[in-house]
């Protein structure tokens, strides 16, 4: 009995956590910046920094010449960061669709406004589009 109670209690926290999650993802994607702990964007580049805190103004803080579209990469990024660090199989696999949406919409964008040569993370955003695909290999992720 004791460990029925348990492998639901289990299941109530992972499926929480999950409901949590999902609510950020919707509210920062809305959201003209992104909102995450600095102990979590602070694991990303540099220039990504300025998106989750405003009092980050410096140029090194921010991307350039990428037009419009851009900014949903830093949350990407975020989510593929997350991801590495989940257990949670299901949790996991959700981060890692979202970081891929987020990085193609980047890579369209950037593609669309024709400042693929401009964007100073060009290189950055596709190399990431490559570690994501990656990901998806290796837990079987359609």
């Amino acid at each position: 009995m004791f460990a029925i109670d348990l492998q639901n209690r289990c299941l109530t926290v992972v499926l929480a956590l999950a409901a949590s999650a999902l609510a950020l993802i919707g509210n920062a994607s809305a959201e003209p910046y992104s909102h995450a702990p600095v102990t979590e964007y602070i694991r990303l580049p540099k220039f990504c920094w300025g998106q989750f805190n405003d009092k980050l103004q410096g140029q090194e803080f921010w991307f350039y010449g990428c037009g419009v579209g851009a900014n949903h990469y830093c949350e990407g990024l975020l989510n593929l960061e997350n991801s590495k660090r989940i257990k949670n199989m299901d949790l996991k696999k959700m981060m890692l669709q979202k970081a891929k949406q987020d990085t193609a919409y980047t890579l369209g964008w950037l593609e669309r406004q024709q400042v693929m040569s401009t964007c100073s993370i060009t290189a950055h955003v596709q190399a990431t589009m490559k570690e994501i695909e990656l990901q998806y290999q290796i837990y079987h992720i359609k």
